[in-house]
């Protein structure tokens, strides 16, 4: 509502605004200085009357004073604040390429870690079940029945019998022990559990495998009841105290990696929460359709609040040079270019056409048509372009050209 209060305050003065009905006589003239367009949607002009294609309200009658034609916009004090008008003076200021690529957080798939079987028999009984379920160094896993351990044990006991009434004489004796103790340690018993088998004197048919990893969870892939072979993967888990944000870079941009590797990782999830990171890796191979490529930043997540699967935005910056910049807001691109506005000396307000060359997601780099010292208007300009086609009935870069 207060556009449009600030549309008709600004246009009063020297417009004639006179609505007419939704259809006209055929073959009515219409003369050149005289157009139809909407107050709600002013980039529309028709030389009829009618209806807004855009919002559908009826057209306004627009009659354009020539002798305003080629004069710059003119705001009250109280049209700017309720156009919201702001002013910064162009200046030079220190500016880089940057670019901001959509990435998704993966698994460090150099900290992955696979819980094989070491030896063969059946699952008596899974003690981690669940996907995501975090497992510790020395936990316990899961229960294995084996004929094969049960015979193992038994072969040790009796050369632990034997060393102790051969009381060390034979050396070879004691290297055969030394051998069965490793095969048993080998086969996923640990100095504890062969502690209390000489303590038992009893071999043991069913085994608890603890965890010689930490991590959590990726894929459980054996069940209860199933018999394994040695290799059998049991369960695979990840060690998420790093992650990696994966992004998709295009091959056009691809110049800025070689001005640096240092990334910022945005967490959508977590406002306001930039962390710092690396980039590890970049993709050799380019996908053949969409010429992109993958690169890989490192993130630390000691305190594990990020998942894997989660959305995040990695933001690379090149050199920084000092050059002539003006907010982004400040720019209006269409067909013909792109145009600031600016405000002279009078306090008048006049439509400029610039080039631009690098820009990131706050300022843009002005390369031609500004200079230092000049008042270009950072928020509002859309208003004043669109005030200036509603009071002049033409666009204020028509004919213009860089």
């Amino acid at each position: 509502m207060k556009r449009r209060a600030f549309i008709h305050t600004v246009s009063w003065a020297s417009l004639t605004v006179v609505w007419e009905a939704c259809m006209s006589k055929n073959g009515e003239q219409v003369p050149d200085n005289v157009f139809y367009t909407c107050s709600m949607d002013p980039q529309v002009m028709e030389k009829k009357p009618g209806t807004c294609p855009i919002c559908k309200m009826a057209l306004t009658k627009i009659v354009v004073d020539p002798n305003m034609k080629n004069a710059g916009l003119k705001l009250s004090d109280q049209q700017k604040q309720l156009a919201n008008i702001q002013i910064e003076t162009v200046a030079l200021r220190p500016l880089g390429e940057e670019i901001t690529l959509a990435a998704i957080l993966t698994e460090n798939k150099d900290k992955l870690a696979t819980v094989t079987a070491r030896v063969a028999g059946r699952i008596e009984r899974l003690l981690v079940r669940n996907v995501g379920e975090f497992v510790r160094v020395g936990q316990p896993i899961y229960e294995v029945y084996s004929e094969e351990l049960s015979a193992a044990q038994q072969d040790y006991l009796i050369a632990v019998q034997k060393q102790k009434v051969l009381k060390d004489a034979d050396v070879n004796f004691r290297q055969l022990t030394e051998a069965a103790k490793n095969k048993l340690l080998l086969w996923g018993m640990n100095e504890g559990q062969i502690a209390e088998l000489e303590k038992e004197g009893l071999p043991q048919k069913k085994l608890t495998v603890f965890s010689r990893y930490a991590g959590a969870v990726t894929e459980v892939l054996a069940d209860e009841g199933t018999y394994i072979s040695e290799g059998t993967t049991v369960l695979k888990l990840a060690d998420l105290s790093t992650l990696w944000a994966e992004g998709q870079l295009y091959m056009t941009e691809l110049s800025i990696l070689n001005q640096t590797q240092e990334a910022l990782v945005e967490m959508p999830y977590f406002p306001g929460r930039i962390l710092k990171g690396k980039v590890n890796f970049v993709n050799p191979e380019v996908q053949t359709s969409s010429k992109i490529l993958t690169i890989r930043v490192d993130i630390a997540n000691g305190k594990k609040e990020y998942q894997p699967g989660m959305q995040a935005y990695v933001t690379l910056k090149g050199t920084v040079k000092n050059m002539i910049a003006v907010p982004t807001n400040a720019l209006i691109q269409d067909t013909n270019g792109v145009t600031v506005w600016l405000e002279n000396a009078e306090g008048a307000f006049e439509s400029r056409m610039v080039s631009v060359g690098m820009t990131n997601k706050d300022y843009t780099e002005i390369t031609d048509g500004l200079k230092a010292g000049e008042k270009v208007v950072i928020s509002g300009a859309y208003l004043l372009n669109s005030e200036y086609i509603f009071k002049k009935g033409s666009n204020p870069m028509e004919g213009h050209k860089m």
